[in-house]
């Protein structure tokens, strides 16, 4: 496998995510590591003092520890700092830590920032149009793109550490400390008019350690039954309500927030401040979280190098090659063999299953991942299956379809749906999707017996619909009989769910 390391630093934190290829334009995140720096400066001098260069090296000296744990070759070290807070000596530093840790540092500029911010949202989510609001300590990035393509883009020099030093609450209240960065946020959103001129179709992406948090305090609250943040739809009336009993409370900068990554409370109350003058300049009433951005964009630059011209056109795919990498040429070969009789099934029967065009994705998911249950236990692994799908990190696929799909794999084999697991999802899922799940399990099931060989005979069903029977006629490349055999195992479910009885020849 080979590995690179993504490090990154600016003014308060230092990152380091390793991430795996085993094939080509495919990754997998391996291990992480954050760290609190202080990298910032005094207004006298602007220059890094001693200590706080001795301290960032003891991390990053922590850092290439765990690489070297890893076996890693190559590094990609990225600094982010804003230009009116770059310090004097920032390439000195560099050179310094090139010496004694081995990486060496590049200064992102404003543009790169937000070019590898787009390019780690545009390659792992299936949005082809949207507004990407992306919030660090110090800064907040914003990027309208249609059609895969960068329309405008903009990087604020302020963040929720950045207000807080202009406004302390220990010096003016909570109160009117809020109200002030409430105004300056407004204001210097309202210099980037085309913010509020965003096509409202388009997806409103929030990216980012603060969007992150503000998801897990929110589904908590709610009670939201899947433990997963990105791809969450957060509201913006949710925003306000938890940002109107956060800074009501006693927010001291000493104070911390269980629960969530940002260690300081007034910091996150500030960051949510900044997210609900976002939502009122973009006119939007919902964001969808991101759990990627800059370092992934980073990541793909190395393991996927076409998508610094191009990107990725079909994200889902990408995926699901991420994550069925692992197998060997037989299981991956039956994976693309039940995800294409599977299909074609869709396609043959949909004059009975009248199912919409949106579940196909859920289709493809679940059918290129239809046994993934085996990696647990190969007995009752539709069960496994289940599980394993809703903890995997398939990219282009929201909350709802992830656990569709998942619902549908439990199917795969006999299986069945648990009642009481689909009561937990009610608010996210309906009864056209109950009678939906129900039918693609079973043609998951009949593509998963019709290539039960694992050899791909089968490489087409005619399916003929003559009264009350379905008749379907296989073409194959050799004896067949095991697998119709296997096929007609599905009849009962098969007459269940389609109402007509099934034959195969």
């Amino acid at each position: 496998m080979e590995k690179i390391a993504v490090i990154t630093i600016d003014t308060y934190s230092a990152k380091l995510i390793i991430a795996g290829s085993e094939k080509p334009e495919t990754f997998s995140l391996l291990d992480s590591e954050v760290e609190h720096v202080n990298l910032g400066l005094e207004q006298e001098d602007y220059f890094l003092k001693k200590p706080q260069i001795d301290e960032c090296i003891r991390v990053l000296k922590d850092f290439r520890r765990i690489c070297e744990m890893h076996g890693v070759k190559k590094n990609i070290a990225l600094a982010n700092f804003d230009d009116e807070m770059k310090p004097k000596n920032l390439y000195s530093f560099f050179d310094e830590v090139h010496s004694t840790c081995g990486f060496k540092f590049v200064a992102l500029t404003p543009e790169e920032q937000n070019n590898y911010i787009y390019s780690g949202i545009i390659n792992t989510y299936d949005l082809p149009k949207g507004l990407i609001s992306c919030i660090t300590a110090n800064s907040l990035h914003l990027i309208e793109y249609n059609r895969r393509n960068v329309v405008n883009s903009v990087k604020m020099s302020f963040g929720p550490v950045t207000l807080l030093k202009m406004y302390p609450i220990a010096t003016l209240g909570a109160e009117k400390a809020f109200a002030k960065i409430e105004k300056y946020v407004e204001t210097q959103l309202s210099d980037a008019p085309w913010v509020g001129e965003v096509d409202p179709e388009f997806a409103f992406i929030g990216s980012g350690l603060y969007y992150t948090d503000l998801a897990k305090m929110t589904r908590k609250f709610a009670k939201y039954p899947l433990d997963r943040d990105d791809q969450y739809m957060l509201s913006a009336d949710d925003a306000a309500k938890i940002y109107a009993q956060l800074k009501a409370m006693d927010i001291s900068s000493g104070k911390k927030l269980k629960g969530i990554e940002e260690n300081r409370a007034d910091v996150f109350v500030a960051s949510i401040a900044i997210i609900c003058g976002v939502f009122k300049a973009s006119k939007r009433d919902k964001v969808t979280i991101a759990s990627r951005g800059l370092i992934e964009g980073a990541i793909l630059s190395e393991f996927v190098p076409t998508t610094s011209e191009k990107p990725i056109s079909d994200v889902v795919g990408f995926g699901l090659a991420n994550n069925t990498v692992m197998l060997d040429e037989l299981e991956k070969t039956h994976s693309d063999n039940v995800y294409n009789l599977s299909m074609l099934l869709f396609k043959q029967l949909r004059v009975l299953h009248k199912l919409p065009r949106g579940y196909v994705k859920i289709l493809r998911i679940a059918s290129v991942l239809h046994d993934v249950g085996k990696r647990v236990n190969y007995l009752n692994y539709a069960k496994y299956s289940y599980d394993v799908v809703l903890g995997l990190d398939v990219f282009g696929a929201d909350h709802r379809e992830l656990i569709l799909a998942a619902f549908v794999t439990s199917l795969v084999g006999g299986g069945d749906i648990a009642v009481e697991k689909w009561v937990r999802y009610k608010d996210i899922l309906t009864e056209e999707d109950l009678d939906a799940v129900k039918k693609l399990g079973v043609i998951v099931s009949l593509a998963e017996n019709f290539d039960r060989t694992k050899n791909g005979i089968v490489v087409d069903i005619n399916c003929d619909i003559l009264g009350d029977s379905v008749i379907m006629k296989t073409v194959a490349t050799g004896e067949a009989e095991y697998l119709i055999r296997k096929a007609l195992d599905c009849g009962k479910e098969f007459e269940k769910n389609f109402h007509k009885k099934l034959e195969i020849l």
